[in-house]
């Protein structure tokens, strides 16, 4: 009997509910062999709509499948019958046995675990235009130092408040309204970073099959938290004005999303902001279809053209969760992040961080509390802006230097990228592997990209490193995409650069 048959036999009404019945008839076709190890199930809308049930009845099935250990599921692609290994003798010594126990590799592509895989001796010479954290010469030893050894006592090294410190979050507040929000201390949740912050926000709104949509391209941590979730992303393209929202009207008349994510203010990788008139059509669509919004606000701060921007947040509290943190502007190794929210979200937010670690760590709270009370962070941020701007502005003139005749960019108002489009559609895993190998690394684009992209990009990060070293690094990168265009028969006599 074959997967069709067995679902054409669920009957309604003998007493067994539907969605038991979907599981059984998979059990029985996954355990007989029918369904091959690996073979991909259909969508949860196509079984739905073969078996004449809800989606949600669909997607209930699949859940408990996934349970039962039967299924592995992926964002963007699909349910899969689970593989099947034999299980070693784990007596024989070894860890050969841990492959039977563990599920299946997330596929979990970012810059930095692209970074992971470099030799290390091949890293020492590398000119990383792939790194978004800020450099040495940023960081406020000196000032943090003091904060600690002022505040270090026994309350340091105790448990803390799931929530955050009260010190930490009355000043992340009154830094809030100086941005334009009203939250008070009662509305934010203090996490170890910005990361945990996306994924417990992720976890406490989406279920397996629900839809996302998010800019495409995103930062890639986005997609590593979603995936956690089982929910469905779909991408949104991203234009000068930032997330085209008419592109998210389309959307929403063929799907129900619950979440969407976007940077609404200089946005990793482009750098562009969302427009004054899309912002006020985003919020209006949450209220009419009734999704969450979460605006990633960790480079926000970091302008250094033009006008700075209000909060998303500050628009439409009751619809927008802002999560944000100073790893880009302060200190990466803090890891000092937070969550602002109101509503019934908030508690299911901070019940999500009780079970993820407890509370964060609490000599980093003190220490940020103290530093941001003392009126620290103002200076820090002027600092900061001005090396962005120093960099920025050396990033761009090198690009129009080695690069004007192979790429098209567009200067972003800040940040800490620039977004290149290539001219020609090159093989980016080539060009990544080959700048490595010419001493530079690159961020490919496709790694940021909910979809498969038409065009060829390519990230370049320009904080970390030096403006001799943005010019080296870039001239080096046009050397490799030019040897490509050379292999590909697309450039023939062309000097290298």
């Amino acid at each position: 009997m074959t997967i069709e048959q067995r679902l054409a036999a669920i009957e309604r009404g003998e007493g067994r509910t539907i969605t038991s019945q979907l599981v059984e008839a998979f059990t029985t076709a996954i355990e007989e062999g029918e369904l091959a190890p690996g073979e991909k199930l259909p969508p949860t809308r196509t079984l739905a709509e073969l078996t004449g049930v809800n989606p949600l009845t669909a997607t209930r099935c699949y859940r408990r499948l996934a349970e039962l250990g039967l299924v592995v599921a992926g964002v963007g692609r699909g349910t899969f019958v689970r593989e099947r290994r034999p299980a070693p003798d784990a007596r024989e010594g070894g860890t050969a046995w841990q492959n039977y126990v563990l599920p299946p590799a997330r596929e979990i592509e970012t810059a930095r675990s692209l970074e992971r895989t470099i030799d290390p001796a091949v890293r020492e010479a590398l000119i990383p235009l792939s790194v978004g954290y800020p450099p040495n010469e940023t960081l406020p030893v000196q000032e943090l130092s003091a904060a600690a050894s002022a505040v270090l006592g026994e309350r340091s090294l105790r448990y803390g408040p799931v929530e955050g410190l009260a010190e930490l979050r009355r000043e992340l507040a009154k830094l809030g309204r100086r941005r334009g929000l009203s939250d008070e201390a009662g509305h934010i949740v203090v996490t170890t970073g910005a990361r945990q912050a996306l994924t417990i926000v992720a976890r406490a709104i989406l279920r397996p099959g629900d839809v996302v949509a998010c800019e495409s391209p995103t930062f890639s941590g986005f997609i590593h938290s979603l995936g956690a979730t089982g929910a469905r992303a779909l991408g949104v393209p991203v234009d000068r004005e930032g997330l085209d929202v008419g592109a998210l009207r389309q959307l929403l008349q063929r799907h129900e999303i619950s979440l969407v994510l976007l940077q609404p203010r200089l946005h990793n990788p482009t750098g562009f902001d969302l427009s004054p008139a899309r912002r006020q059509e985003l919020v209006g669509l949450a209220r009419e279809h009734g999704f969450f919004i979460v605006e990633d606000g960790v480079y926000a701060d970091l302008r250094v053209r033009g006008e700075d921007l209000t909060p998303l947040r500050a628009l439409a509290p009751e619809h927008v969760i802002m999560v944000d943190s100073f790893s880009k502007t302060v200190a990466p190794g803090l890891r000092i992040g937070w969550v602002a929210a109101s509503g019934p979200v908030l508690d299911r937010i901070a019940t999500e961080k009780s079970g993820d670690d407890g509370h964060s760590p609490t000599l980093p709270q003190q220490a940020m509390a103290r530093w941001l009370a003392d009126g620290r962070y103002e200076a820090q941020l002027a600092r900061t802006r001005a090396m962005h701007a120093e960099r920025l502005e050396a990033m761009l003139e090198a690009v129009e230097r080695h690069l004007s005749d192979l790429v098209s960019v567009t200067p972003p108002p800040g940040g800490g990228h620039v977004w290149l489009t290539l001219h020609d559609n090159l093989d980016e895993d080539a060009l990544y592997r080959d700048g490595l190998a010419a001493g530079v690394s690159v961020t490919p684009g496709a790694k940021m990209m909910i979809d498969r992209p038409e065009r060829t990009h390519l990230r370049l990060s320009f904080a970390y490193v030096t403006p001799a070293q943005i010019h080296e690094g870039v001239r080096r990168l046009a050397s490799v995409i030019r040897a490509q265009r050379r292999r590909d028969g697309r450039e023939r006599s062309m000097p290298l650069a």
